[in-house]
Parts: structure tokens; C-alpha cells; sequence
């Protein structure tokens, strides 16, 4: 007798018909697989593979490991800028798009908020990494408990 899938399991499926979009491969590099995790853990959030930042060297480490260390089929990686009003939007998404080797096509809307003034550290505005796949997110968990750096 064949045993149904949950309905989680059935989205997954559904959304990952050919099986799972990822190739987790921590022996690549280990430094980078800390580096990556670390990342996640202190700039990423909980319920995704996303990262915010506006340092580019941060946004391309990152990318370096969900590419490389995760195996994450490119087009599961979407990006979003998050800039204010006054910055051109469209300068702003060819310098992340440049940078990241994200096509123009899989940015997402952006986030554009009102400037209010003040200093502006990042004249790019800040790109945030969106992913998400929850057998990752639980390899990504069960690494950091093994480190001693749970995100919980």
C-alpha cells in the first residue's frame, strides 16, 4: 500500500517536480560553508534562505555559498533592492544585477521607501537574496546546531 504525502510534502513536489532544486556539498569548503551559515544566522531570516545587506562583498559570499556549497539551481534565486525615493531605482538594479549575475528578469518588485534624510552608507541601496526551500532551511538548522549555533 502506497502512503499518501502530507500536504506539505505535496508542495514540495509540486513545486519541485524534479526532485530537490539543491545539491548541499559542505566538503567544497568548509570555510565557506561557516561563512555562509554564519551569514544566514546573523543577516538572514528564519523562515527563508534570504539575506539583506548592502555590502556587496557580504551579498556576493553569500551567493558564493548558496551557489556553490548549496547547489541551488540558479533560478530559485531571486533578488529584491530596497532603496529610498531619491536614488534612481533602475541605476540601483543594474549595479546589483552587474554585481550578482542575477538577471534583471528575477528581481522582484522592489522595496522603495520615503527618504527622510541623512547619510546614506550604501548609494546602491541595500539587495536582499530571496530563496526559499524548506529541506535547505533544515540542513542549514541542523549545521548550525552541530556548531553550536542554533537559530532558534
Amino acid at each position: 500500500m502506497r502512503k499518501s504525502l502530507t500536504r506539505s510534502a505535496s508542495i514540495y513536489k509540486y513545486k519541485n517536480p524534479s526532485g530537490d532544486p539543491f545539491d548541499y556539498k559542505p566538503e567544497i569548503s568548509r570555510e565557506l560553508e561557516i561563512v555562509g551559515l554564519l551569514l544566514w544566522v546573523t543577516e538572514g531570516d528564519r523562515t527563508q534562505l534570504s539575506l539583506a545587506n548592502g555590502n556587496p562583498t557580504i551579498i556576493l559570499r553569500y551567493l558564493d555559498f548558496l551557489r556553490k556549497i548549496c547547489g541551488l539551481k540558479e533560478e530559485k534565486i531571486k533578488a529584491v533592492v530596497h532603496c529610498h525615493d531619491t536614488l534612481p531605482y533602475k541605476k540601483c538594479l543594474g549595479y546589483w544585477s552587474e554585481i550578482t549575475n542575477i538577471p534583471k528578469t528575477r528581481f522582484t518588485k522592489p522595496y522603495i521607501k520615503p527618504d527622510k534624510g541623512g547619510h546614506r552608507k550604501y548609494p546602491y541601496g541595500i539587495l536582499r537574496i530571496a530563496a526559499m526551500n524548506i529541506k535547505l532551511i533544515r540542513i542549514f538548522n541542523e549545521r548550525l546546531r552541530e556548531l553550536g549555533l542554533s537559530k532558534d
